[in-house]
């Protein structure tokens, strides 16, 4: 980084019908909207996004129920729910750094994703024909199996119970979900544990969260699939929830780039935010390269 980002870095409020969604955004150059994992919130792609900020305007979005942004365990978090929240957000976000105008809303061109926010930015590229490219870290795609044991999730009352059970346990269970997710290579910090334990520290939160999980459904993605857009992919050789293979798979279906960290479990932009970075440059680089050849 050759700017000084604190400089740059602004936190804004965006409403949208269902509540307020927190952002922080930093950088300079072309707009990119990063989208966390189902249970993580905005500030795991901060040290990625701290990275590229030479080269990016990073918006990172606490999607809704998590991080800072408003908690509704009312509502639906279905893929359609999550890319039109996502979508309201973006274009929130464009406008606010066009200083209120109404003519940057087809901003940001580059979408990148985590996990579950991976399939939120392919279904939101889909819809979205000015995005350009994508970065997909441990995509989940159509084909990832869908834990049985989140059907009993459905029940409300279920979920409730289920969060007061877990809120005097929210630290041991925040380790328990990060040591799984993060494979054997890894050493979490207190940090860390701290930001997967915090949302079953609230009763409330936690059953927002448990909503989200029981309307998690990868299949969704299947038609929803965008084409002719450059996309990398990323992922990790111990990652437990999204197989080296099917990750390989959708790299294959969108002609994407394709890398594994062979030290990598499924918390990536956390583990390896340098390797995240490279992939965020090049592909820009790459976008820029396009631009030009199709000036000349």
């Amino acid at each position: 980084m050759t700017h000084d980002v604190e400089a740059t870095r602004r936190t804004h409020r965006v409403r949208i019908p269902e509540g307020e969604i927190v952002a922080l955004a930093l950088g300079r150059g072309r707009p990119v909207l990063f989208l966390h994992g189902v249970s993580a919130r905005a500030r795991t792609w901060l040290p990625v996004a701290e990275r590229v900020a030479d080269r990016a305007r990073a918006w990172l979005p606490d999607l809704l129920s998590r991080g800072e942004s408003s908690t509704r365990p009312d509502v639906s978090y279905d893929l359609d729910s999550e890319v039109i929240r996502a979508g309201l957000v973006a274009d929130a976000l464009a406008r606010l750094d066009a200083g209120g105008g109404e003519d940057a809303t087809d901003a940001p061109r580059v979408l990148v994703g985590h996990s579950h926010g991976a399939a939120i930015a392919l279904a939101l590229a889909a819809e979205r024909p000015g995005v350009e490219g994508l970065v997909l870290s441990n995509p989940v795609s159509p084909w990832v199996r869908r834990p049985r044991i989140l059907d009993a999730l459905a029940s409300p009352l279920l979920r409730r119970a289920t969060a007061g059970a877990l809120a005097p346990l929210h630290r041991p269970f925040g380790r328990l979900v990060l040591a799984r997710a993060a494979g054997p290579h890894h050493r979490a910090s207190s940090e860390q544990v701290g930001t997967y334990a915090g949302p079953y520290a609230d009763r409330r939160r936690a059953e927002a969260l448990m909503r989200v999980l029981s309307d998690w459904r990868p299949a969704e993605l299947g038609p929803r699939l965008p084409s002719g857009r450059a996309v990398r992919i990323v992922t990790g050789a111990h990652d437990p929830r999204i197989s080296v293979e099917s990750a390989r798979r959708l790299a294959s279906l969108l002609d994407a780039s394709f890398t594994v960290i062979e030290d990598g479990g499924h918390i990536l932009p956390e583990q390896h935010p340098d390797a995240l970075a490279r992939e965020i440059l090049t592909l820009l680089d790459d976008l820029d390269a396009r631009a030009e050849r199709s000036r000349s």
